[in-house]
């Protein structure tokens, strides 16, 4: 059986780190060197970068801080914000990231997908799919025009897989920072129709709210931003919830998990 995957979200906006809400207010938090040598050492399965704003700017990807976080980054390492060609993700993939994420761009130019798949394997491709509740259905959200497309999620998910996507970031603009937990029914909506993984994004305040995206929602991945921002081993006392959970995940040797008391945070105590 396949273990579920720990995947920290590092957000960035104006080069720096900063906490989601809603998808239309930020707090900055710090640097993102400092973030990302932060969830390397505390047992993470890999790391995303998002600069939410480098297409909006039209800056191409930050290279530069791809080739350096390759040579601390000892997991696996997904780069999203900026790319616009094939070109961009040869440079990232070049500098040491494992993957990139495509949002607008596949939304503007879907055959983009197959383009970039074909050149670099499905492996490398995640498609970002951001998603927004509208009556009974859920519909693709437009980050820089902050406003629903007429694109059902589902359909999409369903079309990006078609077209060579080798994974789905799912991420929920109405649980954004709102510490309530995965909307699981838009998680379980997507990962029963497609067959690729699915990370899961978007509303955990707590740890033990980890565990639904998997066990309810389907998702082979679990991924939170704002919640790893607030305390030291934050992701250790993540993967102990998890355990709790019964979720198959990968342990460090190094640590005691079972040591871990904790409380209705899923922090330690």
């Amino acid at each position: 059986m396949l273990k579920i995957r720990l995947v920290p979200c590092i957000i960035t906006k104006d080069e720096l780190v900063v906490q989601s809400f809603g998808f239309n207010k930020y707090l900055p938090i710090g640097n993102v060197k400092t973030a990302i040598d932060f969830f390397v050492n505390w047992d993470v399965d890999e790391i995303i970068v998002n600069d939410i704003d480098a297409t909006k700017d039209g800056r191409a990807p930050n290279v530069d801080l791809v080739s350096w976080a390759a040579k601390e980054c000892f997991v696996p390492l997904t780069v999203g914000g900026g790319i616009k060609s094939v070109d961009h993700i040869r440079q990232l993939l070049k500098a040491g990231a494992d993957k990139v994420a495509i949002n607008s761009l596949a939304i503007e130019n879907p055959d983009f997908i197959t383009e970039s798949s074909s050149l670099f394997g499905s492996q490398c491709i995640t498609v970002s799919i951001d998603a927004i509740r509208k009556g009974e259905v859920y519909k693709v959200y437009d980050y820089q025009k902050k406003s629903a497309l007429d694109i059902d999620v589902v359909e999409w998910a369903v079309k990006v897989e078609s077209l060579g996507a080798g994974e789905i970031l799912l991420n929920s603009v109405d649980r954004d920072g709102s510490r309530e937990g995965y909307d699981t029914q838009l998680l379980s909506s997507v990962s029963e129709r497609v067959t690729i993984p699915v990370i899961a994004l978007g509303g955990v305040g707590r740890f033990d709210q980890l565990a639904e995206g998997a066990t309810i929602g389907g998702c082979q991945a679990l991924a939170a931003a704002n919640i790893f921002q607030h305390m030291e081993h934050s992701t250790i006392a993540a993967k102990a919830q998890m355990r709790s959970a019964n979720l198959n995940v990968r342990l460090s040797s190094e640590v005691k998990y079972e040591n871990f008391e904790l409380d209705f945070l899923g922090r330690p105590y």
